[in-house]
């Protein structure tokens, strides 16, 4: 807890539990619209899709120029665009409706501005206190997040029901206005001044060259990838566990969701008061947790119950989230403030691009020879590699 005590810090969150409350709720609107224009779940999840994609093409040429610019400068503009972005849904939505192809347009025109703000938000607030704190700062906001992972999509859809999509995404529009005035009680630290900035290549090569040189780091961004991939590639696939397996229908889909989500959120409890802090390298705790998280897939195949299903479900998302936290501060911690936009936005990147590949490829395999027998064998298989990677060998340092 110790970055509320600086005062920039403390009003960069106080503005970001409306934001992110903002970012879930235009999720959630945006895929009830693209249900009601076409009435297509391949459509509504063209429309996440389109979200999503922009990070992994623009969000590393947004990180060089994040790292070359006025950073609150930065937050103002990528929070005000999604402002306006949530001001012309509202707009069309109320009026002429929104159309498929403007849903697509609307969806893609977020992605690029997420792309910009990813980098904004992963560079500033690491600044707004001491290079020592950063880790609090990073299980803060995670905190946050999965805070409002758990809330917010349950009040946007009160909304919904209640005021309608239009009245939403005003709503929705509102809760970003508190990030433009906040930034004024903001004081990052400055750049350094390096001299000659290159192109948007080199600045990517410089940071893929620190990570490459950085053995915290490369080994972070690894880390990230396997876990993303097991884990969190699974937490993709929890309509086919509670339909395909357990016959639950929505009303399952919604547990097992709750089911992770509360995960999550204890992990990012857990963070916060303190739990598995990075001093030098892999924390021994997260390792352990590492390596039974990715174990833990086996056990959802194995297990026939129900009750069995969410409590490995949970464990799933409890594991994602501490280890997440943990290696991004791992990565923040040895980053200089010139390279925080480069490096954090190849961070996600890595995580983007792993979770797609692993709900792809679980996905596919699954088709194959069905999910349990897949969540067993990524269990037994990528626990035993995971624990060759992180667990100490004879020689009392991790392989």
């Amino acid at each position: 807890m110790s970055a509320f005590s600086h005062p920039g810090f403390r009003a960069y969150f106080l503005a970001a539990v409306p934001l992110v409350q903002a970012l879930w709720a235009q999720r959630v609107t945006l895929g009830w619209l693209a249900w009601e224009a076409s009435g297509s779940a391949a459509f509504v999840g063209l429309v996440a899709a389109l979200t999503l994609a922009p990070m992994l093409i623009s969000g590393p040429v947004f990180g060089v120029l994040v790292d070359r610019t006025d950073i609150r400068r930065a937050i103002r503009t990528t929070s005000g665009a999604m402002a306006m972005l949530m001001v012309v849904a509202a707009l069309l939505a109320g009026g002429p409706g929104l159309s498929q192809a403007m849903l697509v347009t609307l969806a893609l025109a977020i992605g690029v501005v997420s792309s910009a703000h990813h980098p904004v938000r992963m560079s500033l607030a690491p600044r707004l206190v001491p290079v020592g704190e950063v880790q609090s700062v990073v299980a803060l906001t995670a905190l946050n997040f999965n805070l409002a992972r758990l809330v917010a999509p349950a009040l946007a859809g009160l909304a919904l029901a209640s005021v309608g999509p239009v009245a939403t995404l005003w709503a929705a529009a509102a809760l970003y206005v508190p990030m433009l005035v906040a930034v004024r009680w903001m004081a990052p630290r400055p750049l350094p001044v390096t001299g000659t900035r290159g192109s948007i290549r080199e600045g990517l090569r410089d940071a893929a060259r620190f990570i490459w040189v950085t053995p915290v780091a490369r080994q972070a961004i690894v880390l990230t990838a396997v876990m993303a991939v097991l884990v969190r590639g699974y937490l993709e696939l929890l309509p086919v566990m509670a339909e395909g397996i357990h016959g639950r229908g929505a009303e399952g889909l919604g547990l097992l969701t709750a089911s992770a989500g509360a995960g999550a959120l204890l992990a990012a409890l857990a963070k916060t008061a303190g739990h598995g802090q990075v001093r030098d390298g892999v924390p021994g705790l997260m390792r352990v947790i590492l390596v039974i998280g990715v174990l833990g897939l086996a056990p959802l195949g194995l297990v026939e119950a129900w009750w069995a299903a969410m409590v490995w479900t949970a464990l799933a998302g409890f594991s994602s989230t501490f280890c997440g936290v943990t290696l991004q501060a791992m990565v923040q911690m040895e980053l200089p403030d010139d390279l925080r936009g480069r490096v954090m936005s190849l961070w996600v990147v890595v995580g983007i691009g792993a979770v797609a590949l692993g709900s792809g490829g679980l996905g596919w395999l699954a088709g194959l020879f069905g999910l349990p027998a897949v969540l067993v064998g990524a269990g037994l298989a990528g626990g035993a590699v995971t624990a060759a990677m992180v667990l100490p060998s004879r020689s009392g340092r991790p392989t």
